[in-house]
C-alpha cells in the first residue's frame, strides 16, 4: 500500500509494508524528499515496488512460512483471573466466623437428614441440586478453613432446605388429596403411587399408609361390586347384599359399597314388611290375636312409623285381651270349683290390672279371698292339733267350725277339713280323770283350774292339755308338778307335798 504526503519539500514520505512478515516486523523505508521529484519518475518507482512485493508473495512467502506438519502450532491459553485476595481478619473475628460456621453446619447436617428422610432427592428437582451444590461448596471452604467463605454457603443452603422441608408438607397434603381422589374414582394404581410418594417422605404416616392399604385392596373390591350390581340386576337381593358387605369387610370406607348395600336392604326391609303385613292381617282373621300381635310386632321392628301395623297390633292386643280375660275368667272358676283358692286370687288380681273395672274379677277376688282365709286357718289348726290344748285356741276353733258349716256348697275339701278339725275339738273337749294324792298338810294348787286346798286325795276332770299343780306349806320349801293329760288316756296319779324344810 501506498501512501502520498503533501508535496511540501521539508517532509518526508514514508512507505509502509502491506501485510507484516511472519519472521518479524518490517521497518519502514524513508526517503529524503529535499531534492526535487517528478512525477513519471515517481509512478515508475511505484510500479517496480509492486511487482517485487508480487515476486516476494509468490516465490519468497512460500518459504518463510513452515510446515505445520514439522511443527505443531502452540495453543494459546488464557490465563485465569487472579483469585481475590482473603479478606484480612484479626484472630478473634477468624475465630467467631469458624465458631458460626460450625454451628451452622450442624444445624445444615440435622436438615440433610430429614431430607434425606424424606427422599428429597426424588421430588426436590433443582432446588435439591442447588441445596447440594451449596453444601459441599461451604464443606469446601471449610475444609480449608476459608469460614468466610462457608458461612454464607451453610446460610444460603439452609433456607434452601427450609423451603424444601416446608415443600415437603404441602407435597403430602396434595398427594394425599391426590390420592384419595384416584380412590373414589376406582385408580388403584394412581392412588397407591401417590401415597407411596407420601410414605418415601413420612414414613409413618398414617392416612398414607391406610390409603395404600386401600389402594391396594380396591381391585377386589371393585370386583365384589360388580357381582352385587350383577345379583341386584337379576333380582336377587340377598346375594347382591352378600357381596356389598364383603365388599365393606375388605374396605369399610367403601361409600359405594356402603350405598348400596343400604339401597338393598331397605329393598329387602319393603319386601319383609309387606310379607309380615300379609301374615298378620290373616292371624286377625283366624282370630290367632298372639300370633297378630307378634308378627305386627316385627313389621313394627322394620317400619316403627307404620300406622298400618300399629293398627294391626292394636287389634291384635284387643282380641288378645278378651281372649285373655274369657280364659282368665275361666281358669279362675275352675281352680274355685277345686278349693285352690290361692290360684284363684292369683289370676282374678290379674284380670283386675288388665281392667281394673271387670265385675267377674271383682266379685271372684272377694269370693275367693273368704274362702283362702277360712282354708288357711283350718289347715293350721288341723297340722297343729296341741294348739287346741289352750282355751283361747279351743274357743276359736269352736268358732272358725260354726264359720265352716255355714258355708254354701262347701266342696268336698271343705267338709273334710270340718270334720278333721270337728275331731280335734272334740277330743281336746273331753275331760279325763285326773288323781291327786298329799298329805293334808300341803295347799295344792292347779294352775288354770284354782287352789284346791289340803287333802288327802283328791279326783279331778282336766281336758287334755299340760298342767302345773303346786305345793306350798310354812316352813317348808315349795314343790311344783308338771301334769300331762292326754286326749284319750288316764294319766297316773301324782302326789304334791312339801316334805323339805326351809
Amino acid at each position: 500500500m501506498v501512501e502520498q504526503q503533501s508535496q511540501d519539500p521539508g517532509h518526508e514520505e514514508a512507505i509502509v509494508a502491506v501485510r507484516p512478515s511472519l519472521k518479524g516486523p518490517r521497518r519502514a523505508v524513508t526517503r529524503d524528499r529535499s531534492r526535487p521529484t517528478r512525477s513519471v519518475p515517481i509512478l515508475g518507482a511505484a510500479l517496480g515496488l509492486l511487482l517485487a512485493l508480487a515476486g516476494v508473495v509468490f516465490f519468497v512467502l512460500p518459504g518463510w512460512v513452515e510446515d505445520p506438519a514439522q511443527e505443531p502450532l502452540v495453543e494459546v491459553v488464557q490465563p485465569e483471573p487472579p483469585a481475590p485476595a482473603a479478606p484480612e481478619l484479626t484472630p478473634e473475628e477468624l475465630a467467631a466466623l469458624q465458631a458460626e460456621a460450625e454451628g451452622l453446619l450442624a444445624q445444615l447436617l440435622t436438615q440433610q437428614g430429614e431430607l434425606d428422610g424424606q427422599s428429597a432427592s426424588e421430588w426436590g428437582g433443582a432446588d435439591f441440586e442447588r441445596y447440594q451444590a451449596l453444601s459441599r461448596e461451604g464443606d469446601d471452604a471449610y475444609l480449608l478453613e476459608a469460614y468466610y467463605d462457608a458461612v454464607p454457603a451453610y446460610r444460603e443452603a439452609l433456607g434452601l432446605g427450609a423451603v424444601l422441608l416446608e415443600r415437603s408438607v404441602d407435597l403430602i397434603a396434595s398427594a394425599l388429596t391426590a390420592g384419595l381422589e384416584a380412590l373414589e374414582a376406582g385408580n388403584s394404581a394412581v392412588a397407591q403411587e401417590q401415597f407411596e410418594l407420601v410414605l418415601r417422605i413420612e414414613a409413618d404416616n398414617a392416612p398414607a399408609r391406610s390409603g395404600l392399604l386401600r389402594a391396594q385392596r380396591l381391585p377386589e373390591v371393585l370386583a365384589l361390586m360388580d357381582s352385587g350390581d350383577a345379583h341386584e340386576r337379576a333380582g336377587d337381593l340377598e346375594e347382591a347384599a352378600v357381596a356389598y358387605r364383603e365388599a365393606l369387610a375388605v374396605d369399610g370406607l367403601w361409600a359405594p359399597a356402603r350405598s348400596a348395600l343400604a339401597a338393598v336392604e331397605s329393598r329387602l326391609r319393603n319386601s319383609a314388611f309387606d310379607a309380615l303385613m300379609s301374615r298378620g292381617l290373616s292371624a286377625l282373621a283366624a282370630e290367632s290375636y298372639g300370633d297378630a300381635y307378634e308378627i305386627f310386632a316385627e313389621a313394627l321392628a322394620l317400619r316403627p312409623d307404620s300406622e298400618e301395623a300399629l293398627n294391626g297390633q292394636t287389634q291384635a292386643e284387643q282380641g288378645q285381651k278378651l281372649d285373655q280375660i274369657a280364659l282368665a275368667e275361666a281358669r279362675a272358676l275352675a281352680f274355685e270349683a277345686r278349693e285352690l283358692w290361692a290360684m284363684a286370687m292369683r289370676l282374678y288380681t290379674e284380670a283386675l290390672e288388665t281392667d281394673a273395672t271387670l265385675a267377674f274379677a271383682q266379685q271372684g277376688l272377694a269370693r275367693a279371698q273368704v274362702r283362702a282365709d277360712l282354708d288357711t286357718k283350718l289347715i293350721h289348726l288341723i297340722d297343729n292339733p296341741n294348739l287346741l290344748l289352750g282355751d283361747r285356741v279351743l274357743n276359736d276353733a269352736q268358732a272358725l267350725l260354726e264359720e265352716a258349716r255355714g258355708v254354701a256348697e262347701p266342696g268336698p275339701r271343705l267338709e273334710g277339713q270340718v270334720n278333721d278339725l270337728d275331731r280335734f275339738v272334740r277330743v281336746a273337749s273331753t275331760p279325763i280323770a285326773v288323781e291327786i294324792h298329799s298329805d293334808e298338810q300341803t295347799e295344792v294348787t292347779v294352775y288354770r283350774v284354782g287352789a284346791l286346798g289340803k287333802f288327802a286325795v283328791r279326783q279331778l276332770e282336766l281336758r287334755p292339755g299340760s298342767y302345773t299343780v303346786v305345793g306350798s306349806r310354812d316352813g317348808y320349801v315349795d314343790v311344783r308338778v308338771t301334769l300331762n293329760v292326754i286326749p284319750g288316756r288316764a294319766p297316773a296319779p301324782i302326789r304334791v307335798e312339801c316334805v323339805d324344810t326351809i
